[in-house]
């Protein structure tokens, strides 16, 4: 059984490793309504634009624009975002399981890795990377998704990449955050099969013409796609983080309390040890 100085060194170094998870997760709390304030504010700016899009899709052929054409030349890419740091739950784990779920269907994928925990897991497995982002702000802007969006919109329309998609995790609320697979390029958005089932809509007139809005927008379109998705893991990073921290901080709050315990009852058995030892030291004495 440990001594009472064991216990007491095990109690010290749980309340140490109490407050600096509580000081994590406050930092974290104070980052995550940040970064969820401006997840929530900048949805309905995408569901917007997602619209003019399909209104605009509805004037003219979409299929002609190069980045909603299919081809079959170039490489499958698949682009991770998660995280630069540490210490938040299971959510690096989620997004590499699914990345891994698409790589099975595209052994011969390559991958773009935004944070080093991405990194790091595509250099421990000897994954392909196509590229690599790291150091992304807390507060992102458009200026730092335009080297990727730049990246994967020149490829492919030189055939280098023939589908592009992304995995990353979609923001519900504090608790929860859910592992998102989508396709950005092509485009499959606004095919006519989709346009024609929404058949209630306002008529709208475009200045210049809507093809040449829609060349000009869906470039845009991708970028702020991409953007958004960037918006929403760090909302849930944060908000993993935050819930991550608190429960560390209430597993060795609970741990002190434990080792409070066993100090008080060692701490006591020694007390009664020395007591027994007075005691028949005393009546040896007597006798």
């Amino acid at each position: 059984m440990a001594t009472a100085r064991q216990v007491k060194q095990r109690i010290n170094a749980a309340k140490n490793i109490s407050k600096i998870t509580k000081a994590m997760e406050m930092v974290s709390a104070s980052k995550m309504k940040r970064a969820q304030d401006q997840t929530l504010s900048a949805r309905p700016y995408a569901q917007a634009l997602a619209n003019s899009l399909q209104n605009l899709a509805r004037e003219t052929t979409p299929e002609l624009h190069p980045l909603l054409s299919q081809h079959s030349e170039g490489e499958d890419v698949l682009i991770v975002i998660a995280t630069d740091r540490g210490l938040c739950g299971s959510l690096n784990q989620n997004l590499f399981k699914q990345a891994m779920e698409w790589y099975k269907v595209h052994p011969k994928g390559k991958f773009i890795m935004i944070g080093k925990k991405a990194v790091a897991f595509a250099n421990f497995l000897g994954l392909e990377i196509a590229a690599q982002f790291t150091k992304v702000p807390d507060k992102v802007s458009l200026a730092d998704i335009l080297p990727i969006s730049t990246l994967i919109i020149d490829y492919f329309t030189q055939h280098l990449y023939k589908s592009v998609s992304l995995v990353y995790m979609d923001f519900v609320n504090t608790l929860s955050q859910k592992v998102q697979l989508t396709q950005l390029l092509p485009i499959k958005q606004l095919t006519n099969e989709v346009i024609l089932v929404e058949k209630d809509h306002a008529d709208f007139v475009f200045e210049p013409s809507p093809k040449e809005i829609l060349h000009e927008l869906i470039p845009y379109y991708i970028e702020n796609a991409i953007y958004q998705s960037f918006l929403e893991g760090k909302a849930s990073e944060h908000s993993a983080r935050m819930v991550a921290m608190k429960n560390a901080s209430d597993n060795a709050q609970d741990l002190v309390k434990e080792l409070q315990l066993v100090f008080n009852k060692s701490r006591q058995e020694s007390i009664t040890r020395e007591l027994l030892e007075i005691t028949t030291a005393t009546l040896s004495l007597e006798g």
